[in-house]
């Protein structure tokens, strides 16, 4: 026989652990940006504008960290699958309050990445392409170093959930398609087109 509240009590203290890890995670970004001046003033914050269908994916379980939702976005379901996980999606008045900003915010542009070996890198997120010009005209060599550590650091301590690990790989091989898309596109010559 099934023991279902013991099932539910375990669901309630995992939800618990992603709520710490992810507030971890926040802190840890609190203060780090990928440049040392307001990127946003180079494209006049493209990545912070967003409408009911435009925002940033919520990590696994990142919903529960928000008790209230801030009043400055919303949490909208999608279709979108990346492995068994249905992508949630915050979408951004435009304003914000820098310390309740989702962890993509915080990441961008940049994505975590494990590889076919199962090693963890931090990339350039190839999706941001169209929006940031810090991945259109330059590598994550020019960002600032701190804060490309500071995010491998976060991502190091968030993959010890089973659950945000399995994420990352299943994004990581959909990311292998958008940068073979691009890398195919750049050949032909069609990628101006479609990233501008």
């Amino acid at each position: 026989m099934i023991n279902y509240s013991h099932i539910k009590s375990l669901q309630g203290r995992l939800t618990v652990n992603k709520i710490l890890l992810y507030k971890i995670a926040y802190r840890m970004l609190e203060n780090s940006t990928p440049l040392n001046i307001d990127c946003g003033s180079l494209c006049g914050k493209a990545c912070c504008k967003g409408d009911r269908d435009m925002g940033m994916y919520l990590f696994p379980g990142e919903e529960h960290i928000f008790e209230v939702l801030p009043e400055f976005f919303d949490i909208n379901p999608t279709g979108v699958m990346i492995g068994d996980i249905r992508q949630l999606l915050a979408v951004c008045s435009g304003k914000c309050s820098r310390s309740m900003r989702p962890l993509a915010c915080r990441i961008f542009p940049l994505i975590p990445y494990i590889s076919s070996t199962g090693r963890l890198f931090i990339i350039m997120d190839p999706r941001s392409l169209h929006i940031c010009p810090l991945s259109r005209y330059s590598d994550i060599k020019t960002l600032n170093q701190f804060f490309v550590r500071d995010v491998r650091r976060v991502f190091r301590i968030l993959m010890q959930d089973r659950e945000i690990r399995r994420y990352i790989e299943h994004l990581s091989r959909i990311l292998d398609d958008y940068r073979s898309l691009f890398s195919s596109l750049a050949k032909t010559g069609a990628s101006e087109e479609i990233i501008s």
